[in-house]
Parts: C-alpha cells; sequence; structure tokens
C-alpha cells in the first residue's frame, strides 16, 4: 500500500510539473518577434565566434586604428615610475557583423558588448607589471557596415627614463609601446588614428598634475620581432611623452639658501680673525651647510646616471664653508704669536702692502693706519720688524691671507653659480643635447 501511494505521488508530480511548465509557456512573451533589437542580435551572432579573426580572407590583414586620449598621470620620484590614465580608441572593422538597415526598420546601429565579439589583443608592452591585460568588458558601438568602435579607459604604468642633472628643473622621458600580444603584423595592421584634420597629435588632459607638466607629446611606429621567437614581426606603436617638473616652489626655496649660505661664507671672511662674531658666524655657517645637505638629500630622486648639480653646489659650498672655519681658527692663532716671523713671510707680506692694491684694498679699508706706517717706511728695504712689533708681522700677515682667501672664495662661488647652478634655461640646453 506504502509503495501504491509512492507511484500515485511521483505520477501527480510529474503531471502538475507540465501543467506548469504549458502555463508558462503560454504566458511568455513574444520578444523575439516584437523586438528589432533582438532580431537583429540572433541574425549578427547566430554561429559567431568571438575567437576567429574577422577577415574575408585568413591572408588579409584586419586593420585596427588606435588612438591614445591622456586624461591624467601620476608620476612615482622614487621608482621612477609613471601611470597615464588614458582613453584608448579601438576602430576596426568586422565582416562577419553587417546588415541591411531596410531589413530592419531602418536600424543603423547597436550597442554591444565587448565580450560577444572579436576584439584585438592590444596591450602595452612596456609595463612594469607581469601579464598581458587586455581590454576590459566595455560597451562598444557596431553600424551596419561592420564598423566597430570602443572607447576604453585603460591605465598603463611603465617605467621612464629620468635625468635629476638639474633638478629641480629635471625631466622624466617616458614611451608607451602599444601591439598586438599574439597576432603578427600580416594579421593585425596596427594603425594611428589622426587626432584631427591636420593629423596633429593633441592632449586633451583632463586633471593637471600639480608636479609635473607635459611638455612633448609624440609618436612612431616600427617592427619587431615577435616574442613568440617564431620568425615573424610584430607592429609596436610608440608614444613619447617628456614630462617636466614644476619647479617654482623647489627653486625659490633651494636658490634662497644658496644666496643665504654663500653671504654667510664671504661675511665670515670679511671680518676681523680676532672677533668673536666671525666665530659664531663661522661655526653657524658649517652647520647650517650640514643642515642642507641633509635636507636636500631627502628631497633628490635617487635616479639618473649623474649626480644632482645643485647637490654639487651646496657640496662645493659646504667645503668652502669648513675651510672657512678652519682659515677663521689659524687667523686667530697666528695674530697671537709672538715669535719672530721667518723673512720670506716678512719680506713678501711688505712687499704686497707696499703696493697700490695692498693700499686700497687691504691696509686703506681694514687697518687705515698700517697705511700711514708703511708710507713712512717705503725707503726702507727691511720686514716689518725694523718698525713694528713681531706680532704686527703675523698680523698683517694674517689680513693678507683673509684678503686673498675672500677674493678667491668669491670668484670660485661666481664660477660655481655659473656652472653648476640648476635653471631653466640650462635644463634646456642639456636635455636639447642629450
Amino acid at each position: 500500500m506504502c509503495n501504491l501511494f509512492h507511484v500515485f505521488f511521483v505520477i501527480f508530480s510529474i503531471l502538475w510539473l507540465n501543467q506548469g511548465g504549458l502555463c508558462v509557456q503560454g504566458y511568455c512573451k513574444d520578444i523575439v518577434n516584437n523586438s528589432v533589437i533582438l532580431r537583429l542580435k540572433e541574425h549578427l551572432f547566430c554561429s559567431y565566434d568571438t575567437d576567429v579573426r574577422p577577415t574575408d580572407q585568413d591572408r588579409n590583414a584586419t586593420v585596427v586604428r588606435f588612438g591614445l586620449y591622456m586624461r591624467q598621470f601620476d608620476v612615482d620620484d622614487l621608482t621612477n615610475v609613471v601611470d597615464f590614465h588614458v582613453w584608448v580608441r579601438l576602430v576596426w572593422n568586422d565582416p562577419f557583423l553587417t546588415w541591411e538597415p531596410s531589413e530592419y526598420d531602418g536600424v543603423n546601429s547597436i550597442h554591444v558588448m565587448s565580450y560577444e565579439i572579436w576584439m584585438p589583443d592590444i596591450t602595452i608592452h612596456s609595463a612594469t607589471t607581469m601579464g598581458a591585460d587586455g581590454v576590459p568588458a566595455i560597451e562598444c558601438w557596431l553600424n551596419h557596415t561592420g564598423n566597430i568602435f570602443c572607447v576604453p579607459a585603460m591605465s598603463y604604468t611603465t617605467s621612464c627614463e629620468s635625468d635629476s642633472t638639474w633638478w629641480p628643473y629635471d625631466m622624466i622621458n617616458c614611451t608607451i609601446h602599444i601591439g598586438s600580444w599574439a597576432y603578427h603584423a600580416h594579421e593585425i595592421d596596427l594603425r594611428f588614428i589622426k587626432f584631427d584634420e591636420e593629423g596633429q597629435l593633441t592632449v586633451d588632459i583632463q586633471d593637471k598634475n600639480t608636479q609635473w607638466e607635459m611638455v612633448e607629446f609624440t609618436q612612431s611606429e616600427r617592427l619587431v620581432n615577435s616574442k613568440f621567437g617564431l620568425y615573424f614581426s610584430t607592429k609596436y606603436l610608440s608614444y613619447h611623452i617628456l614630462l617636466k617638473r614644476h619647479s617654482s616652489m623647489h627653486g625659490a626655496i633651494y636658490v634662497t639658501i644658496v644666496v643665504v649660505l654663500m653671504t654667510m661664507t664671504l661675511m665670515t671672511l670679511w671680518l676681523e680673525p680676532r672677533s668673536t662674531e666671525r666665530m659664531i658666524i663661522a661655526n653657524l655657517n658649517f652647520v647650517l651647510h650640514l643642515w642642507s645637505v641633509q635636507d636636500l638629500q631627502w628631497m633628490l630622486p635617487y635616479t639618473g646616471n649623474r649626480p644632482p648639480a645643485l647637490l654639487l653646489f651646496y657640496e662645493n659650498s659646504l667645503a668652502l664653508a669648513t675651510f672657512t672655519l678652519i682659515l677663521t681658527s689659524v687667523l686667530r692663532h697666528m695674530q697671537e704669536l709672538t715669535a719672530q716671523a721667518p723673512v720670506w713671510i716678512s719680506s713678501i707680506t711688505v712687499s704686497i702692502l707696499k703696493s697700490r692694491v695692498g693700499q686700497v684694498f687691504l691696509v686703506s679699508i681694514l687697518d687705515p693706519k698700517a697705511s700711514a706706517r708703511i708710507e713712512m717706511n717705503v725707503d726702507d728695504n727691511t720686514n716689518l720688524v725694523s718698525f713694528d712689533k713681531q706680532e704686527t708681522t703675523w698680523r698683517y700677515t694674517s689680513v693678507l691671507i683673509g684678503w686673498l682667501a675672500f677674493v678667491s672664495v668669491f670668484f670660485v662661488y661666481v664660477i660655481m653659480l655659473i656652472v653648476v647652478l640648476p635653471t631653466d634655461r640650462s635644463a634646456n640646453i642639456f636635455s636639447a643635447k642629450t
């Protein structure tokens, strides 16, 4: 009895399901016959294979036109990697997806998803990350002649070449190589899209970068050997991008520091060696130089084949500050000597002090009393011992050394300003030569 009940239950269930199915079929909407778009898609994608390259004959190449619209870019100074956020425009013809608009109520174009059609495997070949990331799933536009238009938003990450020689007026040179990942040049003929009627390449950056600006954007194409090593070539479309740093803030800060350090170094050499102010400024100048070099080291990018010129300027200025500090200590000790000076030191000092240059620039400016003393002894060929104490000889010698040091350091700074100090003009000249 129990088995008979199970049999009746199974039969009832089957009949109820069939009745429900008939009911569903009876109330199903006839969407295909009522929608022109669905009827057109059934016509287009019937037996359509998304893995088959669209061409009438296999030996004919599929022409794919590629355009790059720059929207935004981000620069990583530490790794020298740049992220370019772009809009990519892909245009090609698929002869398998054509129709007569008159047969479909005059429909000339439809929207299709990228995974429904054959997509060219166009990808970046200069990426820093592994893998061949193609076009993401997007909505494309298809017209009745088989022309397909796709505009995906892409992010291309690539390593760039930088030269921080003239930091903060440095530049970054980037190249983006675009090409097919698996097809050779006789299968996919990749071509540029003209951006305007004159064929000029234009850049429309929506979000401006606060630290860098794009100063050059050019393109080129070339054939390269296939990565598969199968004796065929792949066509590359290359975009050459030159970025230049916004240097107004960095330039103002570090150039101001350069002027301050130069002034302190020259002021130290101008002051009297025995003065307390000179020793204080000399030590403070040395500490500020150390702090400036340390601060600049943290700001400079660790890239480039040449050391930054600004760092060389700071290091050379630090060497001059060290020399000034040591010289100040030596001159202070020299003026306190009471021992008799060697004859050759006295002779050289007297000959220089008796000259017109010595009197104008050294004696008359730093010690007017010494000028009168030397004029009284102008016919005396002896050394300074004949008219003053022994310590006076050391004092005049220290004044002479200090004056020569001031002039020498001044001219060294002038040469450094001309040769080493980075400017926008020097950076442009260097970039043009390289």
